[in-house]
């Protein structure tokens, strides 16, 4: 299991958490070609510069933009630009995350839908650059999570496209709730909405444990000068003494109370979330107000499918109100294999593993039961071949 801690006296910013990456190992050049495509309308550059402050080495991350469009991006565009990327699915992922994370909390402060935001300087090239660099940087190192303390932050006003607003920034405020910050008396936004997204959304959290071997560490330094300390970030990339038993990521569970839908729309319900990709849907009976039966539905899901999710169950349910938990799930390494039966039928298993040992092997219901329609042999013999045919 490999962790990034990171550590800030200086703030973090999204250029400040790729360019500590980089120097974790990161290669920022497959990047620039990657994003370059990926954006045809505008062109840049992402040029790392060793730089030094108080005595420390590290680096600083430029985004020389050298053909601008000019175009303020929403939700489905950004999205259109992850997709259109060569990163890895689970960076993807990772990306579309960050920017629905922005997306709702900007929608929160101006009271609008998260697909009606559109993104002033978070929608900028080099804010764009920031987060899917970050996201590709975090599976390039091949981390699992990350880890951070207390973060510092500044106090005062700051001026925006929107006027002038208290430090930390509206957004800013929104993406870190429940999260421990220490303000300082530097006169500045120390956190930025892009930093704060990207270490909200990245599978871990604050203050989580981080212990193991040392594999490497870096510092990156953001572009204003503090006034009384080193505007720093540091990253150490931790390879935990465990096995890597199981991988850890960020997802959101639905959840609402129905008491007065029917088991079959209910079912019906069911099926179109598992169609459209919901990770789990599970309903648990309860007892509502005026003692009525009812469930309780909950879907998990990724973040990015937040929005898709909640107008189909409002959709179809007619409820009034969805509660969205943020929460962690850890899942054991699996595959699928093909095993043949005595009667000449294939039938899939899925197997989990647990430390590279095999813990646990199912048939799929799907293809055993269609062995035993087909060739007329009861269900639970079918199960227990192909169990007999994994261990052969």
């Amino acid at each position: 299991m490999k962790q990034i801690r990171f550590d800030s006296v200086g703030g973090a910013a999204g250029d400040m958490i790729l360019a500590v990456m980089a120097g974790l190992g990161a290669d920022l050049k497959l990047m620039e070609r990657g994003l370059n495509d990926a954006i045809p309308e505008d062109e840049f550059m992402m040029e790392a510069m060793p730089f030094s402050d108080y005595g420390m080495n590290g680096m600083k991350l430029d985004v020389k933009i050298t053909k601008s469009s000019g175009i303020e991006r929403g939700l489905e565009e950004i999205g259109k630009i992850i997709d259109r990327t060569p990163m890895p699915e689970k960076a993807k992922k990772l990306a579309h995350g960050v920017f629905h994370r922005l997306a709702h909390a900007e929608a929160e402060v101006h009271g609008c839908h998260a697909h009606h935001v559109h993104f002033h300087e978070v929608g900028a090239v080099d804010s764009i650059v920031d987060i899917l660099g970050s996201c590709w940087a975090f599976e390039m190192l091949g981390a699992d999570s990350i880890s951070f303390g207390v973060l510092p932050e500044g106090t005062g006003t700051f001026r925006c496209r929107h006027g002038i607003y208290p430090i930390p920034a509206p957004a800013t405020l929104r993406l870190l709730k429940d999260i421990e910050i220490k303000q300082t008396d530097e006169p500045f936004e120390m956190i930025t909405p892009t930093g704060a997204a990207l270490l909200t959304t990245l599978p871990g959290g604050q203050n989580k444990g981080v212990s193991g071997k040392i594999v490497s560490s870096a510092l990156s330094f953001g572009s204003r000068k503090l006034n009384g300390r080193p505007n720093v970030l540091r990253a150490t990339l931790v390879e935990s003494a465990e096995s890597g038993a199981w991988a850890t990521e960020l997802c959101i569970e639905l959840e609402t109370n129905l008491d007065d839908v029917t088991p079959e729309a209910a079912g019906a319900l069911s099926a179109k979330l598992f169609e459209g990709g919901a990770r789990d849907v599970w309903m648990i009976p309860a007892v509502m107000k005026k003692q009525r039966p009812g469930y309780v539905l909950h879907v998990l899901c990724f973040e990015s499918d937040l929005d898709r999710f909640s107008e189909l169950v409002f959709r179809e349910t007619g409820t009034l109100g969805v509660r969205v938990n943020r929460t962690e799930r850890r899942i054991l390494e699996r595959d699928m294999v093909a095993v043949n039966l005595p009667c000449g039928a294939e039938v899939r298993v899925k197997r989990a593993f647990l430390d590279g040992r095999t813990i646990s092997a199912k048939p799929e219901y799907e293809d055993c039961r269609k062995v035993s329609d087909e060739y007329g042999i009861p269900y639970r013999e079918v199960f227990l071949a192909a169990l007999n045919a994994l261990e052969k």
